[in-house]
């Protein structure tokens, strides 16, 4: 144990000090984003957007660090977990490429498909993202969704998957490598369909653009953890939001 804290704590930390920050803008932008008689329910009980956020805050920075534990330590099990000290070109190109893709990804098919069917999608970009919305999809997005679902489930699920089918082999098979990247894309899509209830709620519509969307995401997501590694997983997940943003402002 103390071999382990000695050789990732810095990791960790930097795990829960994004935590924090981003877990700290997610409750303030959530309780932007409530209609009236929800946020005027949850002030009633106290909460305003500074303990709303500091709450959240320090419920992300409790996922950053233990989910960040365990998954490293099944990240190392699996095979899946790289000791890289350094950010290198080709994966960071292969990071960035997965960036623009999704940023566009997420903005056009609104745009050009799915809001012909959903007015309530075109209706939402005519309010540009506030600063909360946009450092909590950054931070928590890019860094803690990751390590709670690459870096924790895929791993977790990665380490079960060898456990239960690959007995006489010593290094976890590519099936297994890619069925845990299915599972953990579909609970990462998943895990985005109370967030499109409250803000659209759930149509036949709203429910595939956010199975299909985010499902697509989480491969490529888990893609890179498995090929590069975690670091390059949370740049492209990160830069999705970045850029997807940047167009929101910019072009629409």
């Amino acid at each position: 144990m103390k071999e382990f804290i000695r050789a990732y704590w810095k990791t960790l930390l930097f795990f829960a000090v994004i935590g924090l920050v981003g877990g700290y803008f997610v409750g303030v932008w959530q309780l932007d984003s409530y209609p009236a008689e929800i946020r005027e329910e949850i002030c009633a009980q106290g909460f305003n957007d500074v303990t709303l956020g500091i709450v959240t805050a320090a419920q992300s920075a409790g996922y950053g660090l233990v989910l960040g534990a365990v998954g490293i330590w099944l990240g190392r099990k699996t095979g899946l977990w790289k000791d890289e000290r350094r950010i290198t070109k080709g994966p960071l190109m292969a990071a960035l490429a997965v960036a623009l893709v999704g940023g566009l990804a997420l903005i056009l098919p609104d745009l050009l498909l799915f809001g012909r069917y959903e007015p309530a999608l075109l209706e939402a970009y005519a309010v540009k993202p506030t600063i909360p919305y946009m450092l909590a999809t950054v931070f928590y997005g890019g860094v803690i969704e990751e390590v709670m679902l690459r870096l924790f489930m895929m791993s977790l699920v990665a380490f079960v998957l060898h456990r239960l089918f690959e007995r006489g082999r010593e290094t976890v098979g590519t099936g297994v490598l890619a069925a845990a990247n299915v599972v953990a894309a579909v609970l990462f899509a998943v895990g985005h369909l109370p967030a499109n209830d409250l803000l659209f709620g759930l149509t036949p519509v709203i429910v595939i653009r956010c199975l299909l969307l985010n499902g697509g995401f989480g491969l490529a997501f888990g893609w890179l953890y498995r090929k590069f590694g975690l670091r390059y997983a949370m740049i492209a997940h990160a830069g999705c939001h970045v850029i997807s943003k940047a167009i929101w402002m910019l072009f629409i």
